[in-house]
């Protein structure tokens, strides 16, 4: 056990850029970050922001290199803001505590909170995991600034997007959202939209289970003790309840405890009314621990774990990272007259990709878990609407001139481990992401 928790920060041998740290004093100013891969996008880009440069707003981007201009973008985004994934969840979370105060077990808290529950899974109920109208305007959002950021590659006539979602409704929702905005502005563009089973291969990529580690005795028990560390439930139900220990005995506390997290959470994305003590409920400390708790679970499950095989464990992604450098290869060697590639799907397929093309330190492997939410950070590249956009660059009047590229992670500049950037040479970066690539393979 000793051997998966070691304190040793000698394993940190790949680039790590600066993440911000957890601690109850940043969740307090800024709560929103405690929700991990449910915290709204554009809060999420303006709060990172203003931690790094002072400024809560969308990122200033720094200009291309004198000569070149944009030709073609490649892009992976997570769709919008939705309601929670599992429709028995919110019948269970509704059920539970109407149980609870129907059997006398709630305080005046509780009771009060049993009324905004009750709200919440009202306005969810049959829509569990549909993307909000918040969700929509995330995209749109993202689709105006990408116009205004790079021009040059939506104007003229003839220009062509290609655009796939995953067969989720809320991804094709996005997808959707974001390509109208484009149309509005450019009427012109020709754009091809599709979804279908037969693209689920890099678009979504199950997780393919074979990794060797996550299955054994070892790291499930090490798994365990670290969510068990962080997700007592003993803080916000005793808040909630008369007599916490009898309570207890007749519900699942620990449930109770992550529906209140998981319910909060959601309320980031949904335009409800009158669930306002919902969504205060919990202290700094229980978002910490619930914070903690599901930032292990994403790092674990989609990140370069050194104890479950490093890039290895970011095998689920090969194929989406790999689709990405053919369709940009086959436009530089005009086989192609695609000006943007869009793909829209989730945070588990966003996720493995950062990682395995270790944008912004992703991939970075941390050996000391216990305090891996100094170091690493999910809701930094997951948010709602969390996307990578890879902008291609070529100097018109210098044709052996270098394809450069600059990747915006969340439209904040990206860096590789390859040099200063934010400006990289495509054939750099090629040639690092094919052999992060081949790495991952088992």
């Amino acid at each position: 056990m000793k051997a998966i928790f070691t304190l040793l920060l000698a394993g940190a041998t790949l680039y790590c850029t600066a993440q911000t740290k957890m601690s109850k004093e940043t969740l307090d100013k800024y709560p929103a970050i405690s929700t991990s891969n449910y915290i709204y996008y554009d809060t999420s880009v303006k709060i990172f922001n203003e931690i790094k440069t002072g400024k809560y707003d969308y990122p200033t981007l720094t200009k291309a290199p004198k000569g070149y201009t944009p030709f073609y973008i490649s892009h992976y985004g997570r769709h919008g803001s939705r309601y929670h994934y599992s429709q028995r969840d919110y019948s269970w979370w509704a059920a539970t505590l109407d149980t609870a105060k129907n059997e006398g077990y709630l305080n005046e808290l509780g009771l009060q909170i049993e009324k905004d529950m009750a709200l919440l899974c009202k306005d969810a109920e049959g829509r569990a995991g549909d993307l909000t109208p918040a969700g929509r305007k995330q995209h749109q959002g993202i689709a105006k600034r990408m116009m205004a950021n790079f021009p040059e590659i939506f104007k003229g006539k003839g220009a062509v997007i290609d655009a796939k979602s995953t067969v989720v409704p809320r991804c094709l929702l996005s997808m959707d959202a974001f390509c109208q905005e484009l149309r509005a502005k450019y009427p012109d563009l020709t754009i091809n939209n599709d979804a279908g089973q037969c693209f689920q291969y890099y678009m979504m990529n199950e997780q393919d289970g074979n990794r060797p580690m996550v299955k054994t005795d070892e790291w499930k028990k090490a798994s365990m003790e670290f969510y068990m560390g962080f997700g007592k439930a003993d803080l916000a139900c005793k808040r909630l309840f008369k007599d916490v220990e009898a309570a207890g005995k007749r519900f699942n506390l620990m449930r109770v405890e992550q529906a209140l997290y998981n319910a909060t959470s959601t309320l980031q994305g949904v335009e409800l009314e009158g669930v306002d003590q919902l969504r205060t409920l919990l202290t700094p400390e229980e978002m910490l621990n619930s914070y903690k708790s599901g930032n292990f679970y994403w790092y674990s499950t989609f990140a370069c774990v050194p104890q479950l095989g490093g890039v290895k464990n970011t095998h689920c992604a090969a194929n989406l990272a790999a689709k990405i450098i053919e369709e940009a290869e086959a436009v530089l060697n005009g086989e192609s007259n695609v000006k943007a590639n869009l793909r829209f799907g989730h945070d588990s397929a966003l996720m493995p990709l950062l990682s395995i093309l270790n944008i912004n330190g992703a991939g970075t492997e941390i050996e000391e878990l216990a305090t891996l939410h100094n170091t690493w950070s999910a809701c930094e590249y997951v948010p709602m609407a969390g996307n990578v956009q890879i902008i291609f660059y070529k100097n018109a009047k210098d044709a052996k001139a270098d394809i450069l590229v600059k990747i915006l992670q969340n439209e904040t500049e990206a860096k590789l481990p390859i040099g200063d950037g934010p400006y990289y040479k495509w054939n750099e970066v090629k040639a690092y992401w094919l052999k992060r690539i081949e790495d991952s393979n088992y």
